[in-house]
């Protein structure tokens, strides 16, 4: 069984469509995520809707669990914890559940 292993998007399309290109070249029998999908990028929406369309086992990151749990916020810095917020206003419902 062959795996696509993706982690740290941040919410960067181009770059996840740049990797996602480079996977559909190879024989992938599973995609798994290794957590920060969303965070620091402009696209949080797109990149967890294209996670969502693989399938993929996801493992939450602590971006997405930021942006879950609003009171850890205190221990990212302030620039991270500015995205995680963005985020959190961002996110459409539907890709808010599945974080």
């Amino acid at each position: 069984m062959r795996y696509g292993i993706i982690a740290d998007v941040h919410s960067n399309l181009e770059a996840l469509r740049a990797v996602l290109d480079i996977l559909k070249e190879e024989d992938i029998d599973r995609f798994l995520c290794l957590g920060d999908i969303v965070g620091y990028g402009a696209s949080p929406n797109e990149c967890v809707e294209q996670i969502r369309r693989l399938k993929s086992e996801v493992v939450i990151g602590n971006h997405e669990w930021g942006v879950l749990h609003p009171e850890i916020l205190p221990f990212f810095n302030p620039v991270a914890r500015q995205a995680i917020e963005w985020t959190r206003k961002e996110l459409f419902w539907e890709n808010l559940k599945y974080l």
